[in-house]
């Protein structure tokens, strides 16, 4: 317990509950015991998570089937932090279109974001951790996104035979349940999978045959969403900076380097409470899309920011 440290979930408590995080709430939301222990579920919210299998599997295909890979990544760790990396990868290797307005425009993404985090959020609370060497496979084709867990329905049903409207909230991981909860990440009355239909009917060009399918197994759960078939004008012409598509956290570290460019990825991953590993992942990308590049030394230069966002 002592060697274990909580700021990514006491950050995102702040930002999401707007109340101050306190370290009491490690023992009331049960993760940690009375006697200090770290508990299963507190190991998936330590910033350096010990269990292994606490993964995610991101793959971008060419095309509708599983051929060659576009782009692929795979994260390890903190529960909340595979949820945040699930999003970024999703939100930039998906279109997003808009309608051309009088006084500007109106994004038109392929997917309802919070659809898709409700998906993800079930997933990562409802898998079974006890079964190794397992993880959470997030794959986007050009028509749909699937996600991908070990386990299934925690009663033994199947979920394509019941009505989703009448799914019963049993929980394999209550504690964990209970914590996305109060980050409100998630209702406790389980409608999460009715709010990824009604969410993804908001988009524009949905029709009965895009809603999402669930389908699960004794040992699996899927959830398939369809992308928005209304996709006009993409704005491949257009001369503003739309086509570089950077995500949140993309958005942050080039926020972070004009406020001090000769930053260091150690220092941007403590401020995000993110890896470095993961900073530096970002920084590569960034400098690949032409928004910035490094002069100098690694530890010793600067940044220099290519395109202004």
């Amino acid at each position: 317990m002592k060697k274990c440290s909580f700021t990514i979930i006491a950050n995102t408590f702040k930002t999401r509950t707007s109340q101050e995080w306190n370290k009491k709430y490690l023992l009331s939301f049960g993760l940690v015991a009375n006697t200090g222990c770290l508990t299963n579920a507190g190991a998936l919210f330590a910033d350096d998570s010990p269990l292994w299998q606490s993964r995610l599997y991101c793959i971008r295909w060419d095309g509708r089937v599983k051929g060659d890979a576009i782009n692929d990544a795979e994260f390890t760790g903190n529960v909340l932090m595979l949820l945040r990396e699930a999003m970024n990868f999703v939100k930039s290797n998906t279109k997003r279109g808009w309608e051309k307005l009088p006084d500007g425009r109106k994004n038109k993404p392929e997917y309802a974001e919070r659809a898709v985090l409700e998906a993800m959020v079930n997933h990562f609370i409802h898998r079974d951790y006890t079964v190794m060497g397992s993880e959470v496979h997030l794959d986007i084709y050009d028509d749909r996104l699937t996600v991908t867990s070990p386990g299934g329905m925690y009663n033994g049903a199947l979920i394509q035979d019941l009505d989703i409207a009448d799914v019963s909230s049993e929980r394999r991981n209550p504690i964990l349940a209970n914590v996305m909860a109060q980050l409100d990440y998630m209702e406790k009355r389980g409608s999460g999978l009715t709010r990824i239909c009604n969410e993804t009917k908001t988009l524009d060009g949905y029709r009965d045959e895009l809603k999402p399918v669930f389908k699960s197994t004794p040992t699996q759960f899927q959830t398939t969403i369809f992308a928005s078939t209304d996709m006009p004008d993409v704005g491949d012409n257009d001369e503003d900076m739309s086509e570089t598509k950077l995500t949140e956290r993309q958005q942050k570290i080039l926020n972070l380097i004009k406020e001090s460019p000769t930053i260091t990825a150690k220092q941007m991953s403590e401020t995000l409470s993110v890896s470095q590993r993961t900073v530096e992942r970002d920084l590569s990308t960034m400098k690949n899309m032409g928004v910035l590049k490094h002069k100098g030394k690694d530890n010793a230069g600067a940044w220099v920011i290519l395109k202004r966002q």
